[in-house]
C-alpha cells in the first residue's frame, strides 16, 4: 500500500511525480548496475543508493513503495522460475535507505533472504539495519542469531543476539529457553540456570514451570556434586 501523507490532488501529484522520477532514474542510471535476467525477462536496472535518495525530491516514502511493489514483483517473478535472486538484499536496501522506519523490508529480506535465497550474510546485514532502526524489537536480534545457529551451525556467534532478543520487551519465553539450552550445551550452567529461573518466575502455566523446575534442579545438583568432590 502507498503510503502518503498528503491528501486529495497533493498526494495524487506526489505519486505522480514519484512514478515518474522511479521511471526516469531507471532508465538514467541503467549503466550504474546491469544485469540479464532469465527466461527473457526484460532488463532490470537500478541506481545506487547514493544517487536515489537526492533524486527523489522528498518523496522518500512514496518512491520506496514503488521500490517495494517491484521488489515483491521481482520476487515473485524469480519464485515461480528459477528461485535465483541476485538483486534482492540491493532492492531491500535501497528501500532502506529512501525510508528506514518502513519495517517489512526488514522482516522479508531478513527471513525469505536467508530461508529462500540462502543469503544468510546478506539477510544479517539488513536484520542489523532494522536493529538501528527499531532498537526494542526482539525480533531482528533473534532472526540473526537464528540464522547463526540454524544455518551457520555457529552457536558462539548465535547467542549474543539470541540474549539481546531475550532481554527486550515483549519477547517470548521460547527465546530465553533457547538461551538457556544453548548456554547449558556449551557448558555454562551459571548462565542457563540464570536464564531458567527468570523463566521459571515469569511463567503461569503449571507444566512448563515443573519443565523448568527440574532442569534447575538438575543444574544445581550437578554444581552440588562439583563442590563436593573439589
Amino acid at each position: 500500500m502507498i503510503r502518503i501523507k498528503s491528501e486529495g490532488k497533493k498526494g495524487v501529484l506526489a505519486v505522480c511525480m514519484a512514478a515518474t522520477l522511479l521511471f526516469g532514474l531507471v532508465q538514467t542510471q541503467r549503466k550504474l548496475v546491469t544485469y540479464q535476467p532469465v527466461h527473457g525477462e526484460s532488463l532490470l536496472y537500478l541506481p545506487s543508493g547514493k544517487y536515489l535518495k537526492p533524486l527523489a525530491l522528498g518523496y522518500d516514502q512514496v518512491v520506496a513503495d514503488l521500490l517495494w511493489m517491484k521488489t515483491i514483483s521481482y520476487f515473485g517473478g524469480h519464485f515461480m522460475s528459477d528461485k535465483q535472486y541476485p538483486w534482492l538484499a540491493h532492492m531491500l536496501n535501497l528501500i532502506i535507505d529512501l525510508d528506514p522506519r518502513f519495517d517489512f523490508p526488514y522482516y522479508f529480506g531478513g527471513i525469505v533472504l536467508s530461508l529462500e535465497a540462502s543469503q544468510i550474510e546478506e539477510a544479517n546485514k539488513i536484520l542489523e539495519r532494522g536493529i538501528e532502526a527499531y532498537p526494542d524489537r526482539w525480533q531482528y536480534p533473534f532472526y540473526i542469531g537464528f540464522n547463526y545457529y540454524y544455518h551457520k551451525k555457529d552457536a558462539q556467534r548465535a547467542l549474543p543476539y539470541l540474549e539481546k532478543a531475550a532481554s527486550l520487551p515483549g519477547v517470548p519465553a521460547f527465546v530465553k529457553s533457547l538461551v538457556a539450552r544453548l548456554y547449558e550445551k556449551s557448558g555454562k550452567e551459571e548462565e542457563a540456570l540464570h536464564f531458567y529461573e527468570e523463566i521459571y518466575r515469569n511463567t503461569t502455566d503449571e507444566m512448563i514451570r515443573q519443565k523448568i523446575k527440574e532442569k534447575i534442579d538438575r543444574i544445581k545438583s550437578g554444581a552440588e556434586d562439583e563442590n563436593t568432590r573439589h
